[in-house]
Order: C-alpha cells, then structure tokens, then sequence
C-alpha cells in the first residue's frame, strides 16, 4: 500500500515556483451504455463469441506478464492560482491511501 500525504510542496508552472499543492484521486465516470462500441460489445457477449470476453487474463496477454496493479488518476491543485493538473508518470499501486 503506498501512502502519500494530502498537501506536497510541488512546482507550480503557473506561478513558477514551488508551491502547496492538494492532491485529490479522480475517478473515471461511468461511460453511457448506449454508444456504439458499447451496444456491439454487449451483442457479442449475449450471442457467446467463441472466448469473448476472455475469463482469463492470461489469454488476454498472448505469454507476456500482466500486471495487477494499475495507475492511479491523481490531480494536484495549486493553492496560490488554483490550476489543477495531472502529472505524466502516474503511481502504479494496487492500494493507494491519501493522508490527511
């Protein structure tokens, strides 16, 4: 489990310093079942085809290694101007614990 603290000193391009800076975990919305891609997909599991959706993760990876673990979304927002952003290189952790 990885624990990070709510409030980090972090650069700031907007300010062009460092700054307090919040970190919040966002979370994806649900997307709406009724896109294309979706209704497809859906017709193709209640049809049953062949393996599809695979059970297994290891079919899904063809011999290579998954992880079980998943990057985590996290946004920081600046106190001084109040730009949020989110980093390139995100945390990959199965449990993330942010510290008040």
């Amino acid at each position: 489990m990885v624990k990070i603290p709510k409030e980090q000193n972090r650069y700031c391009s907007d300010c062009d310093t460092y700054t307090e800076h919040t970190v919040k975990e966002t979370t994806n919305a649900r997307a709406s079942p009724f896109k294309k891609k979706d209704r497809k997909r859906e017709r193709k599991i209640n049809k049953g085809y062949g393996g599809f959706p695979y059970e297994d993760p290891a079919h899904r990876s063809r011999g290579r290694k998954n992880p079980i673990s998943e990057k985590k979304d996290l946004c920081y927002t600046c106190k001084d101007c109040g730009t949020a952003y989110k980093p390139q290189n995100q945390i990959r952790t199965a449990k993330l614990e942010i510290e008040r």
